[in-house]
């Protein structure tokens, strides 16, 4: 019997590790700096395979700051170690390695066109939760797939939100909504025509820089406008966003936008609460069936002081799974990184909060009563 061991990858494992993506893989290869990242700053588990002594391959596990999620980028076993189980044990010791980073769900990508790696998740216990089209070098299509390594998902954890990614950096509040009206009728067409259009009803005019971004009243017209029911959960009635604006012009812009947004609100049904919602309405709102959308500060996933706007579909008593329309480009990011991700609640409270004034605000969307 094989004995198969593992030990943490170093710089000096390098030139191995290229060897092995050159005779694993033809396309989609990593290249020694990616390597090089990953083992030296990389939020990452980069793990090398013996068998008997001899290497046998590697598996390459990735972590999101701030979340409890993993990701299995890569597993290679060499060709002339394959049929020995040595993929299924490889496998384990990366779930391993993400529970030890607390993790509650493994998920990864899989080529459509390989039915045998296919088949060895679905043994271990991964179930689809997606496809992505256009996804490797080739056009191939990719499967998603995970597996809870910690303990039984929630019943709240099995939606699937429909991802829509923003197409400008300052749409996050129109993303998330449209996101967030699918989920509650999946007939509702989600667009960059009309993310623009929420984005022009809801800004609020001007910012620090660049184009303005979507206020907590403005979203609530968008939505209420669009057939939905509305409750806001604002704990502040200061103007939103203004702090981090100098220009005294640009301040009379914002405070006038909110006036009117202000104003217009009063002629609607949209059900306003002075205060921020408790985690305990977080809750109750989505065994109700609503959605939420919620802003947040990205200080705390990737040390960008910034508003940003995301979309939460499910809750229980230890995370928050929230969906963030703004997929980062990183070289190994996909958008199921960013896709019904478990946050521990103390760590959603932390980054529900926006700037000095500590501005709480969250929507809960539901289909509108007859």
């Amino acid at each position: 019997m094989n004995t198969l061991s593992t030990r943490p990858a170093t710089p000096a494992d390098i030139d191995t590790l290229l060897d092995i993506e050159q005779q694993c893989f033809s396309a989609d290869k990593l290249s020694r700096r990616s390597f090089l990242r990953l083992i030296k700053h990389g939020h990452a588990s980069l793990l090398m395979a013996f068998s008997d002594n001899e290497i046998a391959g590697y598996t390459l596990v990735l972590y999101r700051k701030g979340t409890h999620l993993a990701r299995l980028y890569s597993l290679a076993v060499l060709p002339q170690m394959r049929g020995r189980g040595i993929a299924r044990q490889l496998l384990q010791d990366a779930e391993k390695s993400a529970r030890e980073q607390l993790c509650i769900f493994m998920r990864l990508e899989v080529n459509v066109g390989n039915p045998g790696a296919i088949a060895l998740y679905r043994q271990s216990g991964y179930h689809p939760i997606g496809t992505i089209e256009d996804y490797y070098e080739d056009g191939a299509s990719a499967l998603k797939m995970e597996k809870p390594i910690r303990r039984r998902a929630p019943a709240g954890g099995q939606i699937r939100t429909a991802f829509y990614e923003q197409t400008t950096p300052f749409t996050c509040g129109p993303a998330s909504l449209m996101m967030g009206m699918h989920a509650l009728i999946p007939e509702y067409t989600m667009g960059r025509r009309e993310e623009l259009q929420i984005w022009r009803e809801s800004t609020t005019i001007f910012m620090t820089a660049g184009h303005g971004g979507c206020s907590p009243q403005g979203l609530a017209l968008s939505a209420w406008r669009r057939g939905f029911d509305v409750r806001l959960y604002c704990n502040t009635t200061q103007v939103p966003f203004i702090d981090s604006v100098r220009n005294p012009e640009k301040k009379q812009v914002i405070a006038l936008a909110h006036e009117d947004f202000t104003e217009q609100l009063t002629e609607t049904g949209v059900e306003i609460h002075g205060r921020e919602m408790t985690l305990a309405q977080l809750q109750q709102h989505i065994q109700n069936g609503d959605v939420l959308i919620s802003l947040i500060s990205t200080w705390r996933l990737n040390r960008n002081k910034a508003p940003h706007w995301i979309i939460i579909t499910a809750a229980d008593e230890r995370f928050v799974y929230l969906t963030d329309p703004d997929h980062d480009r990183d070289e190994w990011q996909s958008q199921t990184d960013y896709i019904d991700v478990p946050v521990e609640v103390n760590e959603f409270l932390a980054m529900a909060a926006f700037g000095r004034s500590r501005l709480k605000s969250t929507l809960a969307l539901s289909r509108r009563r007859r």
